[in-house]
């Protein structure tokens, strides 16, 4: 009689103990990739703000299908403050081809400014959360194409409003300056990484 109860409690641990272990391996799985999303989601947060801005830009006409080459090399100008004369509001066969109300426009920049705001507060606070020694040049390159498309859109409502300058046209412009800055930070990021490198390479020879 003891021996059959013994058989059975120790039945019982094993199936305990087996089932206990399965269902650690279930929540390891499970866990895992919520931890991944969540990095992939952190690496990618300017990426995706800057590929919906340019995607509706595009979309709705604010801005010609260009180059990315173009589009940084333009960038680069007017991050330094400069007019760039050979980057036109090239959307000209697109938006401006039908002239439209006021309304409409203001409707279009208060559209856009809301992809603008949403990229420099993406950018911000990747900015601020990502340490020091991470690389930013390929956000750098988001953000230029962004600002790019975001300054030509502005040219493209300014042509649009035939000289009227609208309360809209001013906070717009304003959304673009905000989002400029935060490039320039980004890249002076960047800047300072490349000096620590080749201050390293230096030191090591």
């Amino acid at each position: 009689m003891r021996l059959h109860w013994t058989q059975h409690i120790v039945t019982l641990c094993a199936a305990s103990l087996l089932a206990t272990g399965c269902a650690t391996v279930d929540l390891n799985e499970m866990t895992a990739p919520a931890a991944t999303n969540t990095a992939q989601a952190d690496v990618n947060v300017v990426e995706r703000a800057a590929a919906k801005l340019k995607a509706a830009f595009t979309n709705k006409g604010f801005v010609a299908k260009t180059s990315r080459k173009r589009m940084r090399s333009a960038a680069k100008v007017l991050l330094n403050g400069l007019e760039n004369k050979n980057v036109t509001a090239s959307a000209d066969d697109g938006y401006l081809a039908t002239p439209k109300p006021i309304s409409v426009v203001s409707a279009d920049m208060s559209f856009a400014k809301q992809h603008v705001i949403q990229t420099t507060r993406a950018a911000e606070i990747y900015l601020e959360m990502a340490p020091a020694e991470r690389s930013l040049r390929k956000e750098l390159k988001d953000l230029e194409a962004a600002l790019m498309a975001a300054k030509e859109a502005g040219r493209v409502f300014e042509a649009s409003l035939n000289g009227a300058n609208t309360t809209e046209l001013v906070v717009y412009n304003k959304a673009v300056d905000d989002l400029r800055d935060i490039t320039n930070e980004f890249g002076a990021r960047v800047r300072v990484q490349q000096s620590e490198k080749h201050a390293k390479r230096t030191s090591s020879i």
